[in-house]
């Protein structure tokens, strides 16, 4: 009887570390890794194993010496560990691991921290809603994404909402989202920043409410409420802002309830009050703001009958217009619209007018076509000068319209094509291109800020040369002498006006270089001669100077202009020494007579000489 006890136990051990063995080596990843809550010195990293196990992430700057390393020890299936100290704008690899060594880590395991705030770089970004339907059209567009950016990083991948259909539960989330997406590079190296949509949001008990643990959106994004990558910290799950680079982003949440009879869009919601706030405190060049539900549409849905997107427009849009927002993200509507720029419509679609909610009437694609040239806005600018809308719903889908369709604020609407929106925003430029899943770009838009400028530069005295840079990225025709370049050096000898357009005028600077004048006067000398007074002076390194005046004083009296003589430079720079001679005929006079010289330059700025004086009796003859 012992020995087979002895047997059983021995059995049990060694079923236990067979079983132990077998778990280990069957570590994978299931879900991720995915990026979050970039900032310009940390990186969030998640991922999900289909057995619990310590968490480990190793990184570095080159692929094969990922030298540092970060765990969490404890076993679990959802890891997240956050990566700090790192450097700004700079590129990271890493390597998914657990106790048992790497999981995932190759030439795709990579990410780019956020630049510092403020600053200016090109930002690339991928913005889609209504993805997670499992769809060929969900793949097809995520595909075309791929094909159209090559090898350009995607630095944000912003979610617009009804993440996972049918009703976001975490399965479905896996399902209909992470199966689509993380076999891809983007998922490993794009950091997502998502919104909620009301697929997002698994019927719960307690009536939708926000950052329900039950509702598994707010379980699988980590968001920084805290105000970790800018912003004024909102300390909710559901809505939250940051920076990257020199855009403002802000994401909103259209459909949880913050109580009972409560709603988040209402004006004494917690959102809004933040909202606000948040936006008045912004000093980035560029904002962007994206929640689920437009307040225009005529696609799938419909802004003037469904109460939450009548809400967001009479409440939401005049916040926005006051503080200057450039672009609104929205999905809910399977179907792309894009408006102009737009400002002070409340209502309904009907009563939308171009001439009086329109700030443009161009179609702002600037591809050549008839008026098509680029929306231009003014950041020194205190009042409101319009905002583009853009319903971006067909990520997987797109289907349904109004009997109105399309609504009468918008310049482009598609009801036919899946599609999402690539954003890249250069400086003070930013290129929208609506992709659709055949790979064609159906629809376009440019915005510039702060271009179409008036500059005076003045070219000082030392100096032999000033650099004219155009306001804008993009194509460039200087008049002067027809230059391509973005920049060009002049080295004017008077001032001088310069004129640069792009290519389809319309963009236009103005520079006003005035020329700081030089010049040395010297040998002024008066000398009586048979023919009258013999006035001489010499210059060198003369530039900038129009003309010289010879004014005579004669006694008793005010000086008087007697002759204007033109400069010998003929607006140019003259480095050698210019002789002037002017002869005044004087009567005979027994006085005394002064005579100076004024010289003028190109900014009608004068100077005056030494004052020269003769005292005798002039007898002039023939």
């Amino acid at each position: 009887m012992m020995k087979c006890k002895f047997l059983s136990i021995k059995y049990l051990v060694v079923m236990m570390l067979l079983l132990n063995l077998t778990q280990a080596f069957s570590q994978k990843i299931v879900r991720g890794p995915y990026l979050q809550m970039a900032t310009s010195t940390s990186m969030t990293i998640r991922w999900q194993t289909d057995v619990a196990t310590a968490s480990r992430i190793n990184y570095g700057l080159y692929l094969d010496k990922l030298n540092t390393s970060l765990s969490d020890d404890s076993p679990k299936t959802e890891h997240q560990i956050t990566i700090h100290k790192l450097n700004p704008t700079t590129q990271y690899f890493y390597a998914v691991a657990s106790s048992n060594g790497i999981l995932q880590g190759d030439k795709d395991n990579f990410f780019v921290t956020a630049p510092i705030a403020t600053t200016s770089q090109t930002v690339r970004i991928w913005a889609l809603g209504d993805m997670g339907m499992g769809t060929e059209t969900q793949s097809r567009v995520y595909q075309q994404y791929l094909k159209f950016t090559g090898n350009q990083y995607t630095n944000l991948w912003l979610l617009l909402g009804d993440n996972a259909y049918g009703q976001g539960r975490d399965e479905e989330y896996q399902m209909r989202f992470f199966d689509y997406y993380q076999t891809e590079r983007l998922m490993k190296q794009t950091v997502i920043f998502p919104a909620p949509g009301n697929h997002d949001y698994t019927p719960t008990p307690n009536n939708y409410r926000i950052e329900d643990p039950l509702i598994a959106y707010f379980n699988i994004f980590s968001v920084p409420t805290k105000g970790e990558a800018g912003g004024i910290p909102s300390n909710s799950k559901a809505y939250y802002s940051y920076n990257y680079a020199n855009i403002h982003f802000v994401s909103l949440d259209s459909y949880g309830q913050e109580g009972a009879d409560r709603s988040m869009f209402s004006r004494e919601s917690g959102q809004m009050k933040w909202l606000e706030e948040d936006l008045k405190a912004n000093k980035q060049k560029w904002t962007i703001v994206y929640w689920h539900h437009p307040p225009y549409s005529m696609g799938s849905h419909n802004s003037d009958t469904e109460n939450d997107l009548k809400t967001i427009r009479e409440g939401v849009v005049p916040i926005l217009e006051k503080y200057k927002v450039d672009l609104v993200l929205n999905g809910h509507s399977h179907t792309y619209e894009r408006s102009q720029m737009i400002k002070g419509h409340y209502g309904l679609e009907a009563t939308f007018n171009q001439k009086i909610h329109g700030v443009s009437s161009s179609s702002g694609r600037y591809d050549n076509s008839t008026n098509s040239c680029p929306y231009i806005k003014d950041s020194k600018k205190t009042d409101n000068e319009g905002i583009i809308y853009v319903v971006n719903g067909c990520g997987a889908a797109n289907s349904g319209s109004q009997s109105t369709y399309p609504h009468d604020a918008m310049v482009y609407s598609n009801n036919k094509d899946g599609g999402s929106l690539f954003l890249e925003i250069s400086g003070n430029r930013l290129e929208a291109k609506f992709i659709t899943e055949d790979g064609s770009i159906k629809d376009q838009f440019s915005i510039f800020k702060d271009v179409n400028k008036k500059t005076e530069l003045k070219l000082e005295a030392n100096q032999q040369s000033v650099i004219l840079p155009a306001s804008w990225a993009g194509t460039y025709n200087w008049q002067h002498d027809n230059s391509k370049n973005e920049a060009v050096s002049v080295s004017p000898i008077v001032t001088t006006k310069y004129i640069v357009q792009d290519d389809q005028k319309c963009l236009q600077d103005e520079f006003t270089v005035k020329v700081a004048s030089t010049y040395t006067l010297k040998d002024f000398n008066l000398t009586v001669t048979k023919s009258g007074m013999a006035i001489d002076w010499l210059t060198t390194q003369e530039r900038g100077i129009v003309q010289f005046e010879i004014e005579r004083q004669n006694k008793g009296g005010n000086f008087k202009t007697i002759a204007v003589i033109s400069t010998k430079a003929k607006n140019q720079f003259s480095d050698k020494n210019l002789f002037y001679r002017y002869l005044d005929m004087v009567n005979d006079a027994d006085q005394s007579v002064n005579y100076r010289i004024k010289t003028t330059d190109n900014e009608g700025i004068s100077y005056y000489s030494n004052i020269q004086s003769v005292n005798t009796t002039l007898k002039i003859t023939d």
